[in-house]
């Protein structure tokens, strides 16, 4: 039996340069490998050895290896959850026995490498090469995707029949359930739902005359309710074909268009690598079901075609619209969005998420308050924490500061003499009331903690080097407490000390001292903002969304920039988009807007102290 050893810590590869063409090359590789004849089935095993860095064994307790493969002509894919047996969990070693639908297709894979799932949450080994060798003398299985999670719940159908004995309306109704269910988690793999719904649909059809003769229902009962479950399929594949397109390069959304290409390019274009620049990407309130929310990937893509000619792209927040009554599609549209964001595009820029009053799903219980709709009963926000996880922010993927796995970091950029630091303006506190439910839903409550608001004034906006220019990012605009509304008033929005961040802001470009001070119950401060020893400080602007409008203002005593928003206003055009390349020029103490879409191209001067 081949043994295979991956150490999760020090693997490593180069990325691949052509990912239309994806390819590994393996020739003359160190790693590991496996060579099978093509239609083998059953006794083809290897045991994996999985290690950390230093060699001592991973704990795989309560792990599922999952083989995940690309077969070798580049169109079907293997994502087998349970061919896997544990052998030494402690010791990290278990052993894979390949399926035959791994060895359909003769040729190397494109990419073979076990994922191990443990509550949620996994890690990927490296790839390994895999090889089959054709097979010419017999002819075996037709290539399709094998996903084992599809390939259970549909050999399960029979079950379903054969234990309906006249009660079918109840067997179909848990089927169903469980394909539906299982579409919601599966969402993201469109190749594979659509090739196994077929199958579904054809083994119902061979299960027809069977249960026909069987007598367990008549004709017209059978009709009626394999309509019903072909309109619920029907139903989901709509949804699912027009929220995830799979793409040549395996992103997430469409292709850039040729015209939006053309004026990206353009920008680019225009884009002096002298100075520090980044884009600001806003509320695209990207929902899988809604257009023209259904779209938000795309428009995301367009900003993420600047990768690499910018020094940062940020989402600035209401990422995702949180409106869905459904926990799972919210929590799936962030990773639609995050996976996107952070993981499918290579270049070299670095890649910030915001957290936005959206962001949280808020608006489902905010919804229920305001016109009782029972769809959102009981609904609660994400919480804090697993928003921090699923943004990924404790790996510090920027090499950025924050505060523990904070969604608020800062990051110097010596080379431009900038430090960029970013805010999460709704830093809202988890009270509950004594119903359970939130005191205070995000979508209507803003502002800052004082953690945060220490962390500001004592960390990100101390030791800058004279010769620096910062610049501030986040969600809400500075000049917020203007529109707060009284804390009771659940149709109206309500900010929360943000006075006392402009109020540091103007300490630290003045080199003054104050104390920020806030008695309001659960969004207590007491901070002392001390710069005196430091000195006056450049600062470019404070950058923003949530008012889906482009506005600016200067009266706080720096340039509060509002950028609109990426879902744009217009229903019928759903690919609409707005959102610009932030250039920041300390020298001539300027910050520029470059617009695209409907974003307007403006320009600014510091303001000084």
């Amino acid at each position: 039996m081949e043994v295979m050893t991956f150490n999760i810590d020090n693997d490593r590869r180069n990325l691949v340069d052509d990912k239309q063409n994806f390819n590994i090359d393996f020739h003359d590789s160190k790693y590991n490998w496996l060579e099978a004849r093509q239609y083998e089935e059953g006794m083809r095993q290897i045991e994996v050895h999985v290690v950390h860095g230093d060699g001592s064994p991973v704990d795989l307790t309560g792990v599922n290896p999952v083989f995940e493969g690309w077969l070798p002509e580049g169109v079907y894919r293997i994502m087998d959850a349970k061919h896997s047996v544990m052998i030494d969990a402690q010791n990290g070693i278990f052993r894979f026995d390949f399926p035959a639908q791994a060895f359909q297709v003769a040729g190397s894979y494109k990419q073979a490498f076990f994922r191990l799932m443990k509550d949620g949450k996994s890690v990927a080994t490296l790839e390994f090469s895999l090889d089959v060798m054709a097979d010419k003398v017999i002819s075996g299985l037709v290539p399709s995707d094998y996903i084992t999670p599809f390939e259970d719940l549909y050999g399960k159908l029979q079950d379903y029949i054969t234990k309906a004995n006249g009660d079918f309306d109840t067997a179909m109704t848990q089927w169903k359930k469980d394909v539906a269910n299982l579409i919601t988690n599966l969402n993201a793999d469109v190749g594979g739902i659509n090739l196994t719904i077929t199958e579904i649909k054809a083994q119902l059809s061979a299960l027809d005359g069977k249960i026909k003769a069987d007598g367990l229902l008549t004709q017209a009962e059978f009709d009626a309710q394999i309509k019903i479950v072909n309109q619920t399929i029907a139903d989901a594949l709509d949804k699912l074909q027009g929220n995830i397109i799979v793409g040549d390069n395996i992103t997430i959304g469409k292709k850039v268009n040729i015209s939006n290409q053309s004026a990206i390019e353009n920008i680019k274009s225009l884009v002096d690598p002298a100075l520090f620049n980044f884009v600001f990407f806003t509320d695209c309130h990207y929902d899988q079901w809604n257009d023209p929310n259904r779209t938000g990937l795309d428009r995301l893509n367009n900003a993420l075609l600047t990768d690499g000619s910018v020094d940062a792209i940020i989402a600035g927040g209401d990422n995702v619209d949180g409106g869905s009554a459904l926990y799972d599609i919210v929590l799936s549209q962030h990773k639609e969005f995050i996976n996107d964001m952070l993981l499918y595009h290579n270049g070299s820029s670095d890649k910030f998420i915001l957290k936005g009053n959206h962001d949280d799903a808020s608006g489902r219980p905010v919804a229920y308050l305001r016109t009782g709709d029972v769809q959102f009963a009981g609904t609660k926000p994400i919480p804090a924490n697993d928003l921090k996880r699923m943004y990924n922010n404790s790996a510090l993927l920027n090499g950025e500061i924050r505060n523990g796995n904070s969604n608020y970091f800062y990051k110097d950029y010596p080379e431009k003499k900038v430090r960029l630091i970013g805010l999460d303006s709704n830093d809202t506190p988890e009270v509950l009331k004594s119903d359970g439910t939130s005191k205070y839903p995000g979508l209507i409550y803003m502002g800052y903690q004082e953690e945060q608001i220490n962390w500001l004034a004592n960390v990100a906006l101390q030791n800058v080097p004279e010769n620096y220019t910062t610049v501030i990012v986040g969600h809400i605009h500075a000049d917020a407490m203007k529109d707060s509304v009284d804390e009771n008033n659940i149709y109206g929005d309500h900010y929360y000390n943000v006075d006392l961040v402009n109020q540091a802001i103007n300490n630290f470009m003045r080199g003054t001292s104050s104390t920020l001070t806030s008695t309001t119950k659960d969004w207590e401060v007491s901070v002392k903002a001390d710069f005196t020893s430091q000195g006056k400080r450049l600062m470019a602007g404070y950058i923003h969304g949530h008012q889906h409008k482009d506005n600016y203002t200067s009266d706080l005593g720096f340039n509060n920039i509002g950028i609109t928003c990426s879902i744009g206003s217009d229903a019928s055009n759903p690919s609409d988009d707005g959102w610009v390349v932030v250039s920041v020029d300390p020298a001539n103490q300027t910050i520029q807007l470059r617009g695209f879409g409907h974003a307007t191209s403006r320009s600014f001067k510091f303001i000084n102290a």
